[in-house]
């Protein structure tokens, strides 16, 4: 978008209007190849009935077409090349509002998880320059961002991930840093140490882990078992007071029996997760879980989701029911209706909840203000402006 746009080019996003469109994809799963067709379906309609001449396709399902499998596409133009690992030098369009920000700084992966097409889509693992993270971050602070979110397939491959945290706390105008995607093994001590300390880092830390039973994890190849996810998880709360916990579980992973699942439903309740993100798991060629035996029926992962689903709102309602009464900071993003719509550190943007706040003043979307909860659902938060 930063290069387009660098050209002279007028970005929008209503495609009545646009004479080029890029569609972005993900082609990680099934679902996501699905929708990114049906999307490119929709726009290349825009060519009969709107401005549109050229139709591209971007993203991870052409390198997914190239190194994996087919489908039919509709009419494109066309492929846009990757830019590859990005760098600061390059021109930067942020698609996300002024005052939040995602900086990725690692491309590919090489764990090697037997369910993930990652590695073969976006290659192996390559990292970013430290200096030229924080001098992304540094502009982005300058441009009005308050929080910035660090990606990367994982972000805790990244060995020098606790000093770009310790030093983007430094810049001026920073209120919230946010790491997503740390693997449960490469959780080190420094790190800990970094967020529990580092008070512009928020409390809230994104590890997926999967699974809980050692069995399903040997063969999903995640190189640990259930004790030392229960030992790591104990240790993250109680060196990080005010802790929350986001995790992703998968299931129906071939092979996974009632047992199993059994297990998995007794570590969701046991370690009470603030928030829970559940898959089905996806049959993707090109990966080993795929040949494996045992593949579970359809039905049957779907069923299992909806007890783990149904598990996680149990504990999430508990959780939010229990800071009724707390008074916490909300970033306001927009409005609703007499609510003003915001998130508070416990949230990441689209994935979590939000807050509905209550002001008898003007708030701008972008401010910070304290508030205090008087009602909490299972997912999000209500509360009046605190003064």
């Amino acid at each position: 978008m930063g290069s387009v746009a660098a050209g002279g080019n007028e970005i929008t996003a209503d495609p009545a209007e646009a004479e080029v469109i890029v569609v972005n994809t993900c082609a990680f799963l099934k679902p996501a190849r699905e929708e990114a067709l049906k999307v490119l379906r929709e726009m290349v309609a825009w060519k009969k009935k709107g401005h549109c001449r050229k139709v591209y396709i971007a993203g991870c399902l052409p390198q997914w077409l190239k190194e994996v499998g087919s489908v039919s596409l509709p009419a494109i133009d066309g492929e846009v090349d990757s830019i590859g690992l990005f760098n600061c030098a390059a021109p930067r369009l942020k698609a996300t509002p002024k005052w939040s920000a995602y900086v990725k700084i690692a491309e590919g992966c090489d764990n090697r998880c037997s369910y993930c097409l990652i590695p073969t889509i976006r290659g192996k693992l390559r990292l970013r320059k430290e200096e030229d993270l924080l001098e992304e971050v540094a502009g982005l602070a300058k441009r009005g961002a308050k929080e910035i979110i660090f990606i990367a397939q994982d972000t805790t491959a990244h060995p020098a991930l606790p000093s770009i945290l310790k030093k983007a706390a430094q810049l001026p105008g920073l209120r919230w840093l946010r790491v997503m995607y740390t693997h449960p093994s490469h959780l080190t001590d420094e790190l800990i140490k970094t967020i529990a300390g580092e008070k512009k880092v928020v409390k809230y830390l994104d590890v997926p882990v999967q699974h809980a039973s050692s069995a399903v994890l040997k063969k999903m190849n995640r190189r640990y078992d259930r004790d030392s996810l229960d030992l790591l998880l104990s240790k993250l709360r109680r060196e990080i007071p005010g802790l929350v916990l986001r995790t992703s579980l998968i299931v129906g992973f071939p092979g996974e029996t009632p047992a199993d699942f059994e297990e998995l439903l007794d570590f969701i309740k046991t370690n009470r997760f603030e928030k829970l993100g559940i898959f089905s798991y996806s049959r993707e060629v090109g990966t080993p879980a795929a040949s494996l035996p045992n593949q579970v029926p359809a039905r049957t992962k779907e069923k299992r989701r909806e007890l783990a689903m149904e598990a996680q709102r149990q504990v999430s309602l508990e959780l939010n029911r229990a800071l009724v009464g707390r008074k916490i900071e909300v970033l306001v993003e927009g409005k609703k209706g007499r609510y003003y719509v915001g998130r508070t550190y416990r949230d990441a943007p689209e994935i979590d909840g939000v807050f509905y706040l209550q002001s008898s003043r003007k708030i701008t979307p972008g401010q910070i203000v304290p508030a205090l909860i008087t009602k909490a659902s299972a997912y999000d938060l209500y509360g009046r402006q605190a003064f």
